[in-house]
């Protein structure tokens, strides 16, 4: 970190230099720097940031005591789906949990939010099968369809469940969706809100109403040991700190 800083502060020294012997040279002077910075960027090590994983019975068994890195960076925390809708309970939930636990990553919940499901049902749903005690961190609610209701509809029962949800456990749960979802459907709204945004590739979040995210989940094809199909591979954004999202 010292050496790259080190390394862009002469950089941006010598063009300085030239600006003030060449005013003309300044936009070339510019942009070469700013190519430069971006590649210093891009060259940064992953291992500077946490990572966790989010995963289901789509994973299949998974072997826990194998999980520990994502190429060389640590996994440090799961979620873990629990529920969905008013009934659903992902079969392989209770191993993965207690896997997870055992073998020492910081763990949560998350339920899917159907649109085709009562509120109160969702809740009791989502409560009953988990073990609020042994939450390591804020409980997960992934929203990513908006239909059967009206718009007005969707907002109060999703913010609703979100309230529910808080009462039971003490903190304000994290909100997974997808970029595009967020933008078109959540933007300008639920303050106080942590959110895990789903947008693959290399280009991070972009939430138009300026709101950071906290987590990005940047691919569904991760490979980890211990874990034979591919898996979600998330990131927290560096201006957050893991005990943010602890329970």
């Amino acid at each position: 970190m010292k050496k790259r800083t080190i390394i862009l502060l002469f950089i941006f020294i010598i063009i300085t230099i030239s600006i003030i012997l060449n005013p003309r040279l300044r936009t070339i002077s510019i942009n070469y720097f700013n190519k430069i910075t971006v590649l210093f960027n891009n060259n940064e090590e992953d291992v500077n940031y946490i990572y966790g994983i989010d995963v289901s019975h789509h994973q299949g068994i998974i072997k826990w005591n194998l999980v520990n890195k994502w190429g060389n960076n640590k996994i440090e925390f799961v979620y873990i789906k629990a529920t969905e809708g008013a009934t659903y309970f992902d079969k392989n939930y209770r191993m993965n949990f207690s896997g997870a636990k055992k073998n020492g990553l910081l763990t949560g919940s998350y339920h899917y939010f159907r649109t085709s499901s009562s509120v109160k049902d969702q809740f009791n749903n989502f409560i009953s099968h988990i073990s609020k005690k042994r939450q390591d961190l804020i409980p997960l609610i992934d929203v990513e369809e908006k239909r059967n209701w009206t718009n007005k509809e969707f907002h109060k029962n999703f913010l609703k469940f979100l309230f529910m949800v808080e009462k039971f456990f003490g903190k304000k749960p994290m909100i997974y969706t997808v970029n595009s979802f967020y933008n078109k459907h959540l933007s300008g709204r639920y303050d106080g809100y942590h959110f895990l945004i789903g947008r693959y590739g290399k280009k991070s979040p972009f939430m138009i109403d300026g709101k950071d995210w906290t987590i990005w989940q940047f691919t569904e094809k991760g490979k980890i040991k211990g874990i034979k199909k591919n898996v979600d591979i998330d990131r927290l954004n560096k201006g957050f700190k893991l005990d943010d999202i602890k329970l």
